[in-house]
C-alpha cells in the first residue's frame, strides 16, 4: 500500500502553523529561501533540508516526502535526524 505523503501546500501551512517561515528555515539550514521553496515544492532534493522541514514540523520524513530506499537509485535512506521512530 502506498505512503500517503504530503503535498507542499501541506507543507507549507504545517511550517506556519509551527511559526517558521520559509525564511527562517532557510537561516537554520544555511541555505536560500528559494532552495528551500524547491524544496518543498520537490523541484530539488536536498535531505538535510527534508529533514530539518520534517523535524520542524513534527512529521517523519517519509510521511513529508517520498524516500526512495536504495540511495543509489535517487534520494537517501532515512537517518536518525528524519526519524521519528521509537
Amino acid at each position: 500500500m502506498k505512503r500517503k505523503i504530503m503535498t507542499p501546500i501541506q507543507i507549507k501551512y504545517a511550517l506556519e502553523a509551527a511559526g517558521y517561515s520559509q525564511n527562517r528555515v532557510a537561516e537554520i539550514c544555511g541555505v536560500s529561501q528559494p532552495l528551500v521553496s524547491q524544496v518543498i515544492y520537490n523541484q530539488t532534493r536536498s535531505h538535510r533540508v527534508r529533514c530539518r522541514i520534517a523535524e520542524l514540523i513534527g512529521q517523519p520524513v517519509d510521511q513529508v516526502w517520498e524516500i526512495k530506499k536504495d540511495p543509489g537509485k535517487s534520494g537517501r535512506p532515512l537517518t536518525r535526524l528524519g526519524s521519528h521512530a521509537a
